[in-house]
């Protein structure tokens, strides 16, 4: 891939905008769990095709058209409830069976928007009748957290990044992937919300286009805020005033700084510890007198030490996310996972603020390496961007429950 192509896109759309380890499983101590409740009315069923979604212009979408939604209460398929069992490799090199288990009556809901999944193209994506590329980021950052919440995912027409051919995008690109996602919102809350406290979620350019959304829609609106238990807005560029925790990308949402908190914002980019945010890295970096938020994700989820769990999908739609190296043979799960095996701080390294990711072996430790690094997206400054949310997935399920219980809706206690 060009990497001035991903640089020059990156840097318009980023300019332009402005307690259970496995989430369900029994093992969960239930510190901060609700008993599950009645399920909320049952959605009429509407089985999806979308054959129709093609060439679809630049008109308003009609977020009403359950086609339009990858997740969404009463989708046949409703894709945030696919299989996402892992296979658990022991620090002994035996292996169990994880299951994550859907909350039967969430009590909250998570509004997520995926990253960038159009690779070679340019402009927008107008066609939704092949939705198999997003599947890379969605059951590995979106779906795993229905065992908490309601998740609902629009599709939009996201801005495509060309190989090769410099990647050069217009502010009209970018405010139509934009738009899309601020209607799905809208149409979101007026008919689909009914009051719910929820959660905002994205990744790359799905995270751009929520903190536009947050800094334009939900920071200078008290109801909205009140209503937003969190957003995880990673890797991408929420900014701060130096040393400061609000001010930057917004006025009144602050950055998260305390276990439960609420209303407030979790950001981070990942790189491997021993290979730094290049000086040409538009990840960690913003101008000076601003900071990059990295998020303190050990005090976040009361958890110091490694993370709880950190998870490898088997293969990806896109080969260009798929790591170096090979995963244990044998494992027919659609996940691996290793717990405690590896470590994230957030660091700053020549004005850089990002979370540095190293492996964290104890003495008695005999797993290999898992394939978590890519040559080459860190040659061209992106570290461990794709793998944002697997690294610190577990952690990322716990804050975002001990959240919930402060606000007041804590997810269910997992049964069993």
């Amino acid at each position: 891939m060009s990497k001035n192509g991903w640089y020059a896109l990156l840097s318009v759309a980023l300019c332009s905008m402005g307690c259970g380890s496995d989430g369900g499983d029994s093992e969960h101590p239930g510190s901060s769990c609700r008993p599950a409740g009645t399920q909320r009315p049952a959605a009429t069923t509407t089985k999806i095709d979308r054959s129709r979604l093609t060439n679809l212009g630049t008109a308003p979408l009609d977020y009403s058209d359950p086609n339009l939604w990858l997740c969404r209460p009463g989708n046949d398929p409703n894709l945030c409830h696919a299989d996402l069992t892992a296979t658990e490799i022991m620090k002994d090199n035996s292996r169990k069976t994880v299951e994550r288990r859907l909350a039967q009556s969430p009590a909250f809901d998570c509004f997520y928007v995926y990253p960038t999944v159009s690779i070679g193209g340019s402009g927008n994506v107008e066609d939704f009748s092949d939705i198999n590329p997003t599947l890379d980021p969605l059951l590995n950052q979106a779906a795993p957290f229905a065992g908490l919440c309601e998740v609902y995912a629009p599709l939009y027409r996201q801005v495509s990044i060309g190989v090769g051919s410099g990647g050069i995008t217009s502010a009209g690109d970018v405010n139509l992937a934009f738009g899309d996602v601020e209607a799905a919102f809208q149409y979101y809350i007026e008919h689909l919300n009914q009051g719910r406290k929820f959660v905002v979620m994205g990744h790359s350019q799905g995270t751009l286009t929520l903190t536009r959304l947050v800094s334009q829609r939900i920071d200078p609106d008290p109801a909205l805020r009140a209503q937003m238990i969190s957003a995880l807005l990673i890797g991408g560029a929420v900014v701060v005033p130096e040393g400061q925790r609000v001010g930057g990308s917004f006025q009144n949402v602050p950055a998260c700084s305390s276990a439960g908190e609420t209303g407030c914002v979790i950001a981070y980019s990942s790189f491997p510890a021993d290979a730094p945010p290049p000086a040409t890295s538009i990840f960690g970096r913003t101008q000076a007198g601003s900071e990059v938020i990295c998020s303190p994700l050990g005090v976040l989820a009361q958890n110091p030490g490694r993370f709880r769990g950190s998870y490898q999908p088997l293969e990806f739609v896109n080969p260009i996310f798929q790591p170096t190296g090979t995963l244990p043979e044998g494992i027919t799960t659609p996940f691996v996972v290793y717990r405690e095996f590896f470590r994230g701080e957030c660091t700053v390294t020549d004005g850089a603020h990002y979370l540095a990711i190293s492996i964290d072996r104890t003495a008695d430790d005999q797993r290999p390496d898992p394939p978590y690094r890519s040559a080459g997206q860190e040659a061209i400054g992106f570290g461990l961007h794709v793998a944002d949310y697997n690294l610190a997935l577990d952690d990322l399920i716990e804050i975002v429950r001990l959240q919930a219980k402060t606000a007041g809706v804590a997810p269910e206690c997992p049964s069993g």
